[in-house]
């Protein structure tokens, strides 16, 4: 669809451009029979052929329009002319908080308050009436006039009352729906969402808005979903650089990150609760408890917690920040300690992949086997796509969580046939570390026999051979795969720069010295 500025759809005269979300266009545009100004989202007509795409659209504008509250943004009229389909809606006079965050930087305790409290609010309407947003994120939450906050686009809003086959087929998970840096651990994985994974989805905007940057980020989907399901936040402050916020409001926002939605705040009416409780709507400014952050614990040293009475019983403890500091420099320390070259081999094939999480994968592949893994069973649930097949294997990080993928149907020369390569690569590690060098070596056999696996997948497959050949004493097949390593390099810099210039920096210089690949000294 070309631009619609100029254009009259129905009772509405398209005056500006004001931006694109994820399947439609947004203009301003003036209602005309009424004499109001109004925000038109319009379906962008390269999906109007697809009928999910139709009907997760009209979703959004019924679900939002049973809403009414000062903080959602009102939904006029849903409607289609001449082949257009289109939103009406509130027209804020402002901007999103993610351009606040981008030309103001991280927001003040008295801001953050104004918008959690705001947010809240509008979720607790949704929430009640059976609505969950499934995309909160700074982008979707507006600050217009007298800094009043609206939050918008309930495109995968969840009617929870009418839950019928069609809606669970639009907002089942994965990383198709929603936004992965916002994802709460449930519906990336494809559990029940329900109003604690907005509130999560709350925390991490949260937390984004507080410090400046999201509490995990990569280049790839599939990177962030591993971090939301297993790692944890830096401590605000550290992320900060200062600790001048209210241990509460801290408290509050890593207790909606947690990860399992027991573990949360359990209903936006509780989150406001606490909010009124520590920042009134009547208080000229938030101020720091007497029992607010500290400076970091010495070795031997017991935080000492706040009162009984200085939070509610909900609100995580200001003790609980200070082993949140003293955790998180022990996972630093922890993590200098991994052997360089598990974190080559772990993080060779799963850097091509998701190459935020590299490291994560060596320390996991670095740790003992753990008491649950081996009680864990080789049985690993069927999904829906080989995605969701990989990403359970990526969580699980095991010989049958691997061997799923293998077994999961593809076509041959399809683009998922590369997680089948992946996953060969990934088990023969795996095998490798368990000694069972027969089997890896098969494994490698068959990568190597496909006629469309990566040429970066191959060298990455010779590293594999030759650490088996140093294992099972084999010194001249080893020197072989040196040379045969250093010539692939080379034909791959000259055909893929940047694939090359990845299995560089993915490789640690010791080992690429020990790989004979000299042009790696400097």
């Amino acid at each position: 669809m070309s631009d619609l500025v100029g254009c009259r759809i129905g009772d509405f005269q398209v005056l500006r451009r004001l931006g694109s979300g994820g399947m439609a266009d947004v203009y301003a545009a003036r209602q005309l029979g009424l004499g109001r100004d109004v925000a038109l989202k319009v379906l962008r007509s390269v999906a109007q052929s697809d009928d999910d795409h139709l009907k997760r659209f009209r979703r959004e504008a019924q679900a939002a329009a049973r809403l009414n509250h000062p903080a959602i943004v009102q939904i006029y009229e849903f409607g289609e002319v001449d082949g257009v389909h289109f939103i009406a809606q509130e027209l804020v006079d402002g901007i999103n908080l993610k351009q606040a965050l981008d030309r103001e930087g991280p927001f003040s305790a008295d801001k953050a308050v104004t918008v959690v409290r705001s947010v809240a609010s509008a979720l607790q309407v949704a929430h009640e009436s059976g609505v969950t947003h499934r995309d909160i994120k700074p982008e979707n939450i507006m600050r217009g006039a007298n800094d009043l906050i609206k939050v918008t686009d309930f495109g995968l809003a969840r009617m929870l009352t009418q839950a019928d086959s069609s809606t669970a087929n639009l907002t089942r998970a994965g990383l198709t729906l929603g936004t992965p840096r916002y994802m709460s651990p449930e519906q990336i994985q494809g559990g029940t969402v329900d109003a604690r994974s907005d509130l999560y989805s709350l925390g991490v905007t949260m937390y984004h808005l507080l410090t400046g940057s999201a509490p995990f980020d990569g280049d790839e989907a599939l990177a962030l979903a591993v971090k939301h399901l297993h790692e944890t936040p830096r401590p605000i402050d550290h992320v900060r650089g200062r600790a001048d916020l209210p241990a509460w409001l801290v408290s509050l926002v890593m207790r909606c990150l947690q990860k399992a939605p027991s573990a949360r705040i359990q209903s936006a009416s509780e989150l406001l609760q606490i909010v009124q409780t520590h920042a009134p709507e009547n208080a000229t400014s938030v101020e720091l408890p007497a029992t607010g952050l500290q400076e970091p614990l010495k070795a031997g040293e017991r935080a000492q917690g706040p009162p009984a009475n200085t939070l509610s019983s909900s609100a995580v403890s200001s003790a609980t920040i200070q082993l949140q500091r003293v955790t998180d420099l022990a996972r630093a320390t922890q993590a200098r300690r991994v052997s360089r070259q598990r974190v080559a081999v772990a993080a060779l094939v799963l850097a091509s992949v998701v190459g935020g999480i590299g490291g994560w994968m060596a320390a996991q592949a670095s740790r003992p086997i753990s008491i649950a893994s081996e009680l864990r069973g080789p049985i690993v649930a069927v999904a829906d796509s080989i995605e969701q097949q990989y990403l359970t294997a990526l969580t699980r990080n095991d010989i049958p969580a691997w061997h799923a993928v293998l077994e999961f149907p593809v076509a041959p020369e399809s683009p998922q046939a590369d997680y089948h390569d992946k996953a060969k690569l990934q088990l023969t590690r795996l095998l490798i570390e368990q000694g069972e060098y027969a089997r890896a070596s098969q494994l490698l056999d068959e990568l190597q026999q496909s006629t469309t696996v990566k040429r970066l997948y191959l060298i990455l497959a010779m590293v594999e051979r030759h650490t088996i050949a140093m294992a099972t004493d084999k010194p001249r097949d080893a020197s072989r795969l040196k040379t045969e390593i250093r010539e692939s390099l080379r034909e791959l810099d000259d055909a893929n720069p940047a694939a090359a210039e990845q299995f560089r920096r993915l490789v640690p210089k010791p080992e690429r010295l020990n790989l004979g690949l000299v042009e790696d000294v400097s």
